[in-house]
C-alpha cells in the first residue's frame, strides 16, 4: 500500500469518526470510523485515485453530517436518534452520489486538458477569452 493509499483510509476514517462522534458520541465515532475506513479501502483496492476518494469521502461524511444536523435541530433533544442516523445516511448517500459526479467530471476534464497539452494541441477554451469574445 502506497503513501497515498493509506492516506485514503486515514481521511476516510477521520471523515467518518467525526460524523459519527457527532451523532452518538465515543460508539457512534468508532463505530462509523471503520465504516469509512472500510469504504476508503474499497477505494484503494479498486484504483481510485487518492484525490478523488478522499474527496468522495469526506463529501459523504459531510452530507450526512448536514443531514443530521437537520433533524437535530426539527426534534426534542434525545427523541428522534433512529431519524438523526436514517436522515445521515440518507444525505450521506447523496452527498456521495453527487460530489462522485463533479469530482468525476472533473477529473476527467482534467486528464483531457493534460493529454492535449502533451500532443500539443489547442485547448478547449469556452466562455470569453481575454479579448472580451465570447464564443
Amino acid at each position: 500500500m502506497r503513501a497515498a493509499d493509506a492516506a485514503v483510509v486515514l481521511v476516510g476514517a477521520v471523515a467518518f469518526a467525526w460524523y459519527g462522534s457527532s451523532v452518538a458520541g465515543s460508539t457512534g465515532a468508532i463505530v462509523a470510523g471503520m465504516i469509512g475506513a472500510a469504504l476508503a479501502y474499497g477505494t484503494v483496492k479498486a484504483a481510485v485515485r487518492p484525490g478523488v476518494a478522499a474527496s468522495v469521502l469526506v463529501g459523504t461524511a459531510i452530507g450526512a453530517l448536514i443531514g443530521s444536523a437537520i433533524v437535530r435541530v426539527l426534534c426534542l433533544p434525545g427523541t428522534c436518534a433512529t431519524l438523526e442516523v436514517a436522515s445521515g445516511i440518507v444525505t450521506g448517500i447523496g452527498a456521495f452520489v453527487g460530489v462522485g459526479l463533479v469530482v468525476a467530471l472533473v477529473a476527467r476534464s482534467f486528464d483531457e486538458y493534460h493529454e492535449a497539452r502533451a500532443k500539443n494541441l489547442p485547448t478547449k477554451i469556452t466562455g470569453c477569452g481575454p479579448e472580451g469574445d465570447c464564443d
